[in-house]
Parts: structure tokens; C-alpha cells; sequence
């Protein structure tokens, strides 16, 4: 494996999504019409991803991202996404509640 592969996969895993690894590629996103998505790496940490069945929204967050959002406090309890709103932590009143590092709802990237 190389670099670029494997922090596809690390990122991949981070966000938990199942995917499976060949040994020439990486495929995610399945459904009843088989992997979605796949990507090799050419050369040099580049990486050239496949993606079939988008929407044109979804084409977006693909190649523009999503963008971030903070964690916002809604009380002493509870916790979520300052951007759609998905409340994602319930804090039991004792230590310290980790925040995702992405909105499990939206898919922005979670900042502080």
C-alpha cells in the first residue's frame, strides 16, 4: 500500500464508512448495484477516483467538499451541529463529551 491509499482508507474508516480494499483499489459506497465508487493511486500521492450514480449535489461535495461547522452547546447535556442542527452528544454530567471530527448528519467537517 501507499501513502495516499492508505490515508484514503484512514479517512475512509474516520467517517465510518465500510469499504473494500483490493489490491489495486479501494471500493466504497455500495448498494444493490454493486460499489459506487472506487479509487487507485497513479503516482506521486495522486489518486484517480471513479464515482458512478451521482446527484449533481452529491458531484459537488464530492469535488468541493462540504465545508465546516463548529459544535455548538445546546446545554449542560447536550451537544451538536452548529449547521443543520443534528444534535449528536448526550453529555452525562461528568468528564468531557469528544466531539466527531464530521457532522454525522450533513457531513461537515467539525472545527473549533
Amino acid at each position: 500500500m501507499t501513502n495516499a491509499t492508505d490515508e484514503l482508507r484512514r479517512l475512509l474508516d474516520e467517517r465510518g464508512v465500510e469499504h473494500y480494499d483490493g489490491t489495486e483499489s479501494t471500493l466504497w459506497l455500495k448498494d444493490e448495484h454493486g460499489y459506487r465508487a472506487s479509487a487507485d493511486e497513479v503516482s506521486n500521492g495522486i489518486m484517480q477516483l471513479h464515482v458512478w450514480c451521482l446527484t449533481p449535489a452529491q458531484a459537488i461535495d464530492a469535488t468541493l467538499g462540504r465545508g465546516t461547522c463548529r459544535e455548538t452547546i445546546i446545554d449542560h447535556y447536550w451537544r451538536g451541529c452548529g449547521s443543520c442542527g443534528y444534535i449528536w452528544e448526550f453529555m452525562y454530567g461528568i468528564g468531557k463529551c469528544e466531539r466527531p471530527r464530521y457532522c454525522p448528519n450533513c457531513g461537515r467537517r467539525v472545527v473549533e
